[in-house]
């Protein structure tokens, strides 16, 4: 035999060998079989905090033995609906095995045999593929559990995984290669990561090394933002490592680092270690977004990708999503880096605690996370903290029919009270109570010259606080202009705008207007506006923005030579892509078509702009505080009269009236570049 043939049958050998070494671990898929015991163990021994999740899993709607599938040949029609579906499949296996009641079984087998047997295509439809993965996956893990019951014969089993082989892994695996014939980076991290945590359940739960692999390489070196060095492209000193879509908002950042911890949990079960990939990469993004959400500051690196989004800073800083308790992900990452590895991660573990029990919000994360996840009831006290600290520095600052509050987080708070009176020695009526870390309220339900004072406690399982030292506001109506500023409405416009002005919140402007819109030959907008010789610097604080159409609308700062339809204008506005995203428009000749320059593709209100003419050039900036102050594209030169307007802008490209709330306006002379 020669050498060549030795070699061929060592290689197939060897490949045979290397083929068998993943011998999988059933049940494998978020929970193994010494988790359910423990699981199972905890809650019929009513040990806390176990069985704080389960009560809490057991009222959960989707957790009835009683939920009836809708099940459809192509899942892409309502991917919604097909995760919601898996959902409750997943819940009714986890309270079967936990409890034995074998009507929840029967009821996650019959939500599973109905798509099993419905589906007959690749799913198709809006946001397939991509999206899909997220069903597709927990369907998955679902199947994964529900596999120990000996009533699901395995005939049903095989065709539940003949869907998952046949029709929704290559959907998983076609948005992974192909990202929708995209620019790489174009999809953000979680649409990456559903689809490799998808295409790795089916690996387990089919026995598939070839798929279970797949996810695990492009977990380590994908080309897309499911790569752990993608997902998490910047790291800092202390552990910290930005999230990809931190600049994007809070919602999704949560999203993303919960189902990556999924997917770590579920290679975990499988003996791979991807949680410890890269110096515990994910840990770092995870206590990123954790600090953030702890309403505590973060370093940060401008964003980019190949769609030009330039996300400045970090998402939502003054604004509800930020500090929400939306996202049941705590619990998984904190059990595992903490409890069983014994890693220091101080703002996953102030995460876990304050919303331990881990219930529900969400059906892209599978959550209940105190009962699946805990490891030992001392690493996981519950009540996990005394009652909470009383609130201090709270601020009320007035606006027009609104009054904004903010006040200093208490660290162990998962919730706060806000109470309002009339008079300083009340009585004190609560207005608000609301779950979450975020330290911040708007009343809108006052009514303008009226004095109202406030108060704030703080929540948490222990209990509550002492009401904080009261403040108060009075927010006023809007009356007549300030002296030399001027309303009128520019081009095709109806109905007319209004604009009026309050003497609250460093001077308020309210302008509402329709008209054709800004861009193009010629605008059409409602304009408030001073006239200007010379160098100026027109800088604002868009404080909200009410809108009630459809399609685009723009509001924000503007100069102009004249106020002509297609005079010489430039503009810093927010309202396009979905009304967030900001752009520099610029038209340098009179009738030309105005050019934009993107900003931040994620700019929400309260937002400040500002535009500075020096000579012959225009630049734009926006910012997130009014003080640090990030330049939008590049400055434009133009030739134009020395006496022009500066002012506010506000259009709805409709007939919908469009109102945009300034305040702190000012304009000044040439301010220092970056200022």
């Amino acid at each position: 035999m020669n050498k060549l043939k030795y070699l061929s049958i060592f290689l197939l050998f060897f490949s045979s060998i290397t083929t068998a070494a993943q011998s999988f671990v059933h049940p494998g898929g978020l929970h193994t079989q010494t988790d359910l015991d423990r699981m199972k163990t905890q809650v019929a021994a009513g040990v806390h905090p176990w069985i704080d999740s389960w009560n809490a899993l057991i009222a959960h709607p989707k957790a009835q033995n009683t939920y009836i599938a809708a099940a459809r040949a192509n899942m892409g029609v309502s991917r919604q609906r097909a995760s919601a579906d898996a959902v409750a499949a997943y819940l009714n296996a986890l309270r079967w095995y936990i409890s034995g009641d074998t009507s929840y079984a029967a009821c996650s087998r019959k939500i599973l045999n109905a798509w099993a047997y419905a589906v007959n295509q690749v799913p198709t439809g809006q946001d397939i593929p991509g999206l899909m993965g997220i069903a597709t996956y927990e369907f998955a893990v679902a199947g994964e559990i529900l596999r120990l019951y000996p009533n699901w014969s395995p005939a049903d089993f095989n065709q539940f995984k003949n869907m998952m082989t046949t029709y929704l892994y290559p959907n998983c695996h076609d948005f992974l290669s192909r990202h929708n014939n995209a620019c790489i980076s174009h999809y953000w991290a979680n649409w990456d990561i559903c689809n490799i945590t998808a295409v790795l359940s089916i690996g387990v739960l089919c026995d598939d090394t070839a798929k279970f692999n797949e996810a695990i390489t492009y977990f380590k070196s994908g080309a897309g933002n499911g790569n752990i060095a993608k997902a998490v492209p910047f790291l800092y000193p202390g552990g910290l490592g930005q999230w990809q879509e931190t600049g994007r908002d809070q919602e999704h950042a949560l999203l993303g680092v919960g189902m990556l911890a999924s997917f770590c949990q579920i290679a975990w079960n499988q003996g791979q270690d991807m949680y410890g990939y890269d110096n515990n990469r994910l840990l770092a993004g995870a206590e990123y977004i954790a600090r953030y959400n702890l309403w505590k500051d973060v370093p940060y690196t401008t964003y980019n990708n190949c769609d030009n989004v330039l996300n400045f800073w970090a998402s939502e800083q003054n604004s509800f999503g930020r500090g929400r308790l939306q996202r049941p992900i705590w619990e998984m990452i904190y059990n595992h880096y903490v409890v069983r590895k014994g890693l220091i991660a101080p703002y996953v573990k102030a995460m876990a605690a304050i919303n331990r029990p881990e219930g529900f919000e969400h059906d892209d994360n599978l959550g209940f996370g105190t009962l699946c996840y805990t490891l030992n009831a001392s690493a996981s006290p519950y009540p996990p903290s005394p009652a909470p600290s009383i609130p201090t520095r709270l601020q009320a600052t007035a606006s027009v029919r609104k009054v904004w509050l903010k006040w200093l987080p208490v660290a162990t708070a998962n919730g706060y009270n806000v109470l309002r009176a009339t008079t300083s020695a009340g009585p004190y009526t609560t207005i608000a109570t609301f779950k979450g870390i975020s330290p911040v309220y708007e009343d809108t339900g006052v009514i303008n010259g009226t004095r109202y004072y406030y108060v704030v406690s703080a929540i948490n399982q222990a209990g509550t606080s002492a009401n904080s030292s009261a403040v108060n506001a009075t927010p006023l109506a809007t009356g007549p202009l300030p002296a030399g500023w001027i309303k009128q409405d520019i081009g095709t416009v109806a109905p007319t705008g209004t604009a009026g002005y309050a003497n609250v919140s460093n001077g308020t402007f309210v302008v509402s207007g329709t008209g054709t819109g800004i861009g193009a030959s010629a605008d059409g907008l409602s304009y408030v506006y001073k006239s200007i010789t010379g160098d100026a610097t027109i800088s604002a604080r868009m404080a909200a923005s009410t809108w009630t159409g459809g399609g685009s609308q723009k509001s924000g700062i503007m100069i102009r030579e004249s106020l002509a339809p297609n005079a010489i204008a430039f503009s810093m506005t927010s309202g396009d892509g979905g009304i967030r995203e900001a752009r520099f428009g610029s038209r340098t000749s009179t009738g030309g078509s105005m050019s934009f320059q993107t900003g931040n593709a994620y700019t929400r209100t309260p937002t400040w702009f500002r535009l500075q003419k020096a000579g012959n050039t225009v630049t734009a900036y926006q910012s997130t505080d009014g003080e640090t102050w990030f330049a939008v594209g590049t400055p434009v030169t133009v030739s134009m009269t020395n006496t022009y307007y500066v002012g506010l802008a506000v259009s709805s490209n409709s007939s919908n009236l469009n109102t945009a709330t300034f305040d702190s306006v000012t304009v000044a002379g040439r301010l220092p570049l970056g200022r």
